[in-house]
């Protein structure tokens, strides 16, 4: 019996019938994958022109990370050679209010595209999608969804083809920190203190209570906040912030670094991953003040951007405000959603 199979029963989705490549085999990734998965993801990232390098630590905790067991959740094209072909990712987040959801991920190298590998990734992660799902509840909305970067035209008319629609549309910004900053103005009420770790379930709750009104955002649990928020290995709780009102969490800007990004770019910038202010002291200026707070600290450390992701329909028109601190648009990217009915 295969170790796969017999590691987990839960898997019943098939593996593509044939392979594409001669001598290539179809067959779950297991973390002993991480070196040959770190290198066909960064031969996709080169090829595709994308910015952001994942080490083989990012590369290992996708491989053990608990919501996307690669037993069951993973398949990859796998050379003679030990290296691979394609592969793709299937990402559970059941723990939910709104839907359940499962996310897609995956690609192919750059080397073999144009024969066909991509559409049977696909195919088969929409299968084991839609069978996790099934097992689900019905009580809620269930969904496959996939974010692809808009120059990837390819990548995104394929899910399209596959009854993916495009339901959302997100940006990258990024400021250059070479040029004049504007200064911080005091918030009445608010002091802004570095990040502490006794901090961390504070503004965890704080975040779930600033994102409860955007678009799809569910409450980040205990255990969830702390793998891929201020646990990930790219956190700078250094140049990290807290605003406090008394000793509530007003806001807050939770950022990260990595040093991959820059060895490949020619940019060094932090990212601001997080940024959030509770409903009761927006209108404040307390975001601006916590944009040109970060922003000072990154230039501080010696950075020269800071970046950020955003909505592009953020309903506290955050868009705008980072426009107005001398923000532009670096990438744009989609979020693509296949309803699962019963």
């Amino acid at each position: 019996m295969a170790w796969w199979m017999s590691q987990n029963r839960r898997m019943v989705t098939p593996l593509p019938a044939e392979s594409p490549l001669p001598g290539a085999t179809w067959r779950p990734l297991a973390p002993a994958d991480a070196e040959a998965l770190e290198r066909a993801i960064e031969a996709a990232r080169v090829e595709d022109g994308g910015q952001e390098v994942q080490t083989r630590d990012d590369v290992l905790r996708g491989l053990t990370d608990p919501r996307a067991p690669v037993a069951t959740n993973s398949l990859g094209l796998v050379r003679p050679d030990g290296s691979l072909a394609g592969w793709a990712t299937v990402h559970e987040r059941f723990r939910a209010s709104l839907a359940r959801r499962v996310f897609l991920d995956g690609d192919t190298h750059p080397a073999v595209r144009g024969r066909g590998i991509g559409t049977q990734l696909l195919r088969w992660a929409i299968a084991r999608g839609e069978e996790t799902l099934a097992a689900q509840p019905a009580d809620l909305p269930r969904f496959l969804e996939a974010f692809r970067d808009v120059n990837a035209s390819g990548a995104v008319a394929l899910h399209v083809g596959h009854g993916f629609t495009v339901v959302r549309q997100y940006m990258d910004m990024r400021r250059d920190l070479t040029a004049a900053l504007p200064a911080e103005a005091a918030v009445a009420g608010i002091r802004i203190v570095p990040y502490e770790a006794a901090h961390a379930e504070a503004v965890r709750r704080a975040h779930n209570d600033a994102f409860a009104d955007h678009w799809s955002s569910e409450p980040v649990s205990p255990e969830d906040w702390e793998r891929d928020f201020v646990g990930d290995p790219h956190f700078r709780a250094d140049l990290s912030f807290v605003a406090l009102a008394g000793e509530q969490v007003a806001g807050y800007s939770v950022n990260y670094c990595s040093e991959a990004d820059w060895a490949a770019g020619d940019v060094r910038d932090a990212w601001i991953g997080q940024l959030g202010v509770r409903r009761a002291w927006r209108g404040r200026g307390l975001a601006t003040a916590l944009l040109v707070r970060g922003m000072t600290a990154f230039r501080a450390a010696g950075m020269d951007a800071a970046s950020l992701g955003v909505d592009t329909e953020n309903p506290t028109g955050a868009v705008g405000l980072y426009e107005r601190v001398g923000f532009t648009v670096n990438r744009r990217f989609v979020r693509l959603r296949r309803v699962v009915l019963d």
